[in-house]
């Protein structure tokens, strides 16, 4: 049996391990895309990584880093979940959901009433994730050349 660990990554080789889930995130929108998200200064996110977050997830299967997400304030009283990725060698174990589920709990203890995100509808699984856990469809609300995206919302008030 694998044996998986989501955790708050505080040490540097843990945020680190997520900032290389994030590139590998990066690789992977952006040739499913077929274009860069460079629009959400992502050069300037990756150069003073990690400090536009409040928290960072992090996802260890068997030891090995296979997933990650960010949690990164958007307004008062509603943050983003930034960066969702699963490595292919992680998936098969529902790790997105869990790490979905953990965000929410962990926005929720940072205070937040609302999760905004954004994706892509052509991503199903993501998207099936999302709708399960209560995501509902919002408004566009940040500035987005591409015309595929999705945007979502949660209420994390109980």
């Amino acid at each position: 049996m694998s044996q998986i660990s989501i955790i708050n990554a505080k040490t540097k080789d843990d945020i680190a391990a997520v900032k290389a889930v994030f590139i590998d995130y990066m690789a992977f929108i952006e040739d499913y895309l077929g274009q860069s998200l460079c629009f959400q200064g992502t050069d300037a996110e990756f150069a003073t990584f990690p400090d536009i977050y409040d928290a960072l997830l992090l996802v260890r299967l068997d030891g090995e880093a296979v997933a990650a997400c960010g949690i990164k304030p958007f307004k008062p009283g509603i943050c983003e979940l930034k960066r969702l990725y699963c490595r292919p060698a992680g998936r098969g174990h529902r790790l997105g959901q869990r790490l979905t589920e953990r965000a929410i709990s962990q926005a929720k203890t940072l205070g937040y009433s609302q999760m905004f995100l954004d994706t892509d509808a052509g991503l199903t699984h993501a998207n099936k994730i999302y709708e399960a856990l209560g995501f509902k469809d919002i408004d566009r609300y940040y500035d987005n050349p591409m015309g595929c995206s999705r945007y979502m919302a949660l209420d994390l008030k109980d």
